[in-house]
Order: structure tokens, then sequence, then C-alpha cells
């Protein structure tokens, strides 16, 4: 048996994939051979990301998750589509206290994944596809400044396998990533912390921060034909984080 990953003729959806781990997942997808689609909220944000990788053209969509009708013309502009990365999310450190930062958070991280899934739903049991969230270590753990987001990525974890339990009769696959601590704007701020820094880094087993890169190999296996047995699981990415 071959064990090379081959996507070719594969349609995949990144939320939040200008930048950052979407788009290192994306540009893994696009080296597997896959057709990618990219989102991003923001203009700028879709001006910024690099549309030619060097593998291929990524196509670009402004999307919101927490919008419906921003959801609706996303799904109008895909014919065929057999991966979905749930990779969009916001943290607000310190902020989260406050209902509406806490609501807004939730929003994003939660329920725009329930919305994003279930409207992909349709075009991925077409094609048999399957679903990939982006999840956190704080899934496991209890974030003392970030309240929502941890809310948000534990029940990230506990949707995942509800989803993969519901949907498998539609022959669609659902499973998740959790990674640890990776070097991406979103955690921009606790690395200008060299104090903080420092101290993530100590209890880190493998004693390093993550690349976007190292999540891309989970997802480009989970997406993949070779994890077929493999539905309603969370692999962590953390460099061994967790274990101590």
């Amino acid at each position: 048996m071959a064990y090379t990953i081959d996507l070719t003729g594969k349609v995949a959806l990144v939320t939040g994939g200008a930048s950052g781990i979407g788009y290192a997942i994306a540009e893994a997808f696009q080296e597997a051979g896959a057709e990618v689609i990219v989102t991003a909220k923001s203009d700028e944000s879709l001006e910024k990301c690099k549309e030619k990788t060097k593998y291929g053209v990524l196509k670009k969509i402004k999307l919101d998750v927490t919008n419906d009708i921003s959801i609706e013309n996303l799904y109008t502009q895909i014919d065929d589509l057999n991966i979905l990365v749930n990779n969009a999310g916001i943290v607000k450190r310190g902020l989260e206290f406050r209902i509406e930062h806490f609501a807004d958070v939730i929003n994003t991280n939660l329920m725009g994944v329930m919305r994003m899934s279930h409207e992909a739903l349709p075009k991925l049991a077409l094609t048999h596809g399957n679903i990939i969230n982006i999840a956190s270590m704080w899934s496991f753990f209890g974030s003392p400044m970030s309240p929502g987001y941890t809310a948000s990525k534990t029940g990230l974890v506990g949707l995942t396998k509800s989803l993969s339990n519901a949907w498998y009769e539609h022959h669609v696959r659902v499973n998740a990533i959790a990674p640890g601590y990776i070097e991406t704007k979103l955690t921009k701020p606790l690395r200008d912390e060299k104090e903080e820094k420092d101290k993530i880094t100590d209890r880190t087993v493998m004693k390093k921060w993550g690349k976007p890169e190292d999540i891309a190999g989970a997802a480009v296996y989970l997406a993949s034909d070779k994890a077929s047995y493999t539905t309603g699981t969370t692999i962590t990415v953390d460099g061994g984080y967790s274990i101590t």
C-alpha cells in the first residue's frame, strides 16, 4: 500500500485562510493537489493574502461567518466541495468577561462553525466529504484571560463529536485539530510578553512554539482517504504542552 497523500480533484474551503494556520493548511492542500478557496472577513486581509503560492493560485472570497447572508453568498460561488476547514476565529484576551465580547467570541468561534457546516452539508454529502474544525488546547484547559475563547473551543470539540455521529449517515466525516501555542498573529500579544512566552516555552516538552505548517500536516491527513476510518476525533498538535 502506498502512503502518498493525493488530493487531486478535491475542492477545499478554508475559512480564515488568508494568513496563519489557515494559509498554511491551504498551501499544504494545494501541494497535495487540491483546488483551494480561502476566506477572510475583511478586504484588507484578502488583499494581504498571497494569491499565488508555490503550488498554484488560491481563490479568495470575502466571508463573515457570523452573517447568514454572507455564508449563503459564499456557497452560491462554489459548485463542488470535498473539504471544509473551519479555521476562522477570534480571541479577545482580557475582555471576554464582558458579556458583549464573550458573546462575540462564541458567535464567531462556535456558532460560525455550525453555520458553515450546516450550509456545507448538502455539498459534502454529494462528494462524501469531510469537515475539519480547528479547536485549541484551551478545549481542554481553562484560560484565565479568555473565558469566551475557552468555552467556544471546548464546545467545538463536543460539536465535532456530535456532528460526526449525526452526519455519517451522509458519509461525511467530522474531525478536529487542537493546536498548541503557534506563532501567528493571534498569539503575537503573548509572544510580546517575554516572561509569558518563556513560561510557555519552558512547559512545552519540545521547548519551542509551533509553526502554522505544523498544523497543516494533520489537516492533510484528516482531509485524505488515509483517514477514511477516522471521525469524531481531535488530534492535538502542541509540542507536548498538554502532557506536562
